[in-house]
């Protein structure tokens, strides 16, 4: 299950171009291994973002911030990956597709 606690419907989303890629296609998100746990990357504001931003995690997965609390690491179980079709993805699972397509 992914925490999805920004609504992206087009009166939410500046510019609504985004709305489309953001639902469609892959969406960058991080899971804890341990729990299963997943949420999807957001900017500050909370909404959904195209790069890895650690902004909107829980508190326990983030292990270093920088002199402004920004966050700068993550715990070792938190994986970085993608979000489509209700399904996490991991980074590393995509370096292991199947060749014949």
């Amino acid at each position: 299950m992914i925490n999805r606690e920004f609504d992206v419907s087009s009166e939410h989303v500046p510019g609504n171009e985004l709305v489309p890629s953001l639902i469609d296609g892959l969406q960058p998100a991080f899971r804890h291994r341990m729990t299963g746990e997943s949420h999807l990357a957001q900017d500050e504001s909370g909404a959904p973002t195209q790069d890895y931003s650690f902004h909107g995690l829980p508190e326990e997965w983030i292990v270093e911030r920088d002199q402004h609390g920004l966050p700068q690491a993550l715990h070792p179980d938190v994986v970085p990956g993608y979000w489509r079709d209700a399904r996490f993805i991991a980074l590393a699972q995509l370096t292991n597709l199947p060749l014949d397509g």
